[in-house]
């Protein structure tokens, strides 16, 4: 008996065992397999099924803490995640902005030296992740259980440089790491670029698959199909003539090779430049003639010593103007005053200087002092005079000086009323006497005279 009983007891051990790395195992399924945190509008968490069964991700959560925060915070909301199906070997993207593979799309926040962890609908830990530095336009990404690489992000797809999507990767193991294949990725930019000619052009090429864990030297060279040719990542390249030349990114290291391309288009520059306002307000107009939008990032205006420089992506459409305003640019440009346009490197741009705006692009939106300015003409048109404008125009007749000129509307029922008031006195002056002369008339104050037809000569 007591054999059975400890045998009983073992197979019990055994089952809460077997329970418990059951748990663990649906848990550790879900992983994270990404991460990116630059540029903003580019933030992304991807979540991976290593699991041939899909999983129900509601009632789960991930939470964050900054590296000089004590606690973890709330980074997405089980009730943005209730109802979501992460499928089995699939990913679960979480993006700032619309990728077309997102699953959810909301405002989250992730910076430099960050720790996200991933909880279950029991507030169970599933998975956990910290990172330092990660260069803009790169993600963090798994290679292996404990193998992570900074490298082109691949959102919601396999990583460029990690296992099979259809190969569960193991966590919180000792097994040895899988040897991946070294590979290499070249990406010179846009299909597209269209430049001027004359301004110095950034070219930024971006390489992944070559960490420093692999141990190899990386040669990068450019052509720009204009005869010149340079070496690194960033270059800086001007062409002189306009045409169209193809730029070629050539990476070696090694064994490994990778080759990337772009069409790039170089056109004469066809701007014109006014400006208008005063010096309380001002603003500057620039016009884009040329068929082809151009980017402008980085570009200078410069007037009166003070310069403002173009935030990235400002882009001018083909054949398409833009006003830039002085509560905008902190420039100083009324009319008469033209503001110098420069490229990046501080060299000028040819511009057409256009006839000068003399009024405001704008004339909605009026400043202060012309507002005062009309309502004091309204009030000078105004049908009836205030009452204090009799005071001061009695007030003005004994004073020497020649009052100024003044609406006389109102004064005219006081001459209508003067004249009728002296019309009738004197009317009563002549009705007086006109009764005392018939009052002393009588018979002895008349001669009676005969006339004749002959009146004698004197």
């Amino acid at each position: 008996m007591r054999l059975r009983g400890y045998a009983d007891l073992r197979m019990k051990k055994i089952i809460f065992i077997l329970i418990l790395f059951f748990a663990q195992t649906v848990s550790a399924t879900v992983i994270v397999n990404e991460v990116q945190i630059s540029p903003i509008n580019e933030r992304f968490i991807e979540l991976y099924n290593s699991d041939s069964s899909d999983v129900d991700l509601t009632g789960w959560y991930i939470q964050r803490k900054t590296a000089t925060g004590s606690s973890f915070g709330s980074l997405v909301s089980s009730t943005q995640l209730n109802g979501k199906i992460i499928k089995a070997n699939g990913y679960f993207l979480i993006s700032r902005n619309s990728y077309s593979n997102s699953d959810i799309v909301t405002n989250i926040t992730l910076t430099e030296s960050n720790t996200i962890r991933v909880r279950d609908s029991k507030g169970k830990d599933v998975d956990q992740i910290e990172w330092g530095s990660i260069d803009a336009g790169k993600s963090y990404q798994r290679i292996t259980a404990g193998e992570w690489v900074t490298a082109l992000s691949t959102p919601g797809i396999a990583n460029s440089v990690s296992q099979s999507a259809n190969a569960p990767i193991e966590i919180n193991t000792n097994t040895a790491s899988t040897q991946t294949t070294p590979q290499v990725t070249a990406q010179a930019g846009p299909q597209t670029r269209v430049v001027l000619a004359g301004a110095p052009i950034i070219f930024e090429g971006k390489i992944a698959g070559l960490e420093n864990n692999f141990g190899r030297s990386v040669q990068t060279t450019w052509s720009f199909g204009d005869g010149a040719s340079s070496v690194g990542e960033s270059v800086l390249h001007t062409y002189y003539y306009p045409g169209e030349y193809t730029a070629v990114l050539d990476v070696v290291s090694g064994s490994l090779t990778a080759t990337d391309k772009m069409l790039v288009r170089v056109v004469l520059p066809n701007l014109s430049l006014s400006s208008g306002g005063d010096n309380a307000r001002s603003f500057f107009t620039i016009v884009n003639h040329g068929g082809d939008e151009l980017d402008v990032s980085g570009w200078q205006v410069a007037s009166n010593e003070k310069i403002f420089t173009f935030p990235k992506n400002t882009i001018l459409g083909a054949r398409k103007s833009a006003t830039f305003a002085s509560e905008v640019t902190g420039l100083a440009t009324p009319v008469g005053v033209i503001p110098e346009l420069r490229f990046p490197n501080g060299t000028s741009v040819p511009i057409k200087v256009e006839a000068i705006a003399s009024q405001d692009p704008t004339p909605i939106l009026k400043t202060p002092e012309k507002t005062k300015v009309v309502a004091s003409a309204e009030t000078r048109v105004a049908p009836q005079a205030p009452q204090y404008q009799e005071a001061s125009v009695l007030n003005a007749i004994s004073d020497d000086t020649p009052a100024p000129p003044r609406q006389e509307s109102g004064l005219w029922p006081w001459y209508v009323g003067s004249a009728f008031l002296g019309a009738l006195a004197l009317a009563g002056i002549r009705l007086t006497k006109n009764t005392e002369q018939k009052a002393t008339i009588n018979a002895d104050d008349f001669e009676i005279i005969e006339e004749t037809d002959d009146e004698e000569p004197h």
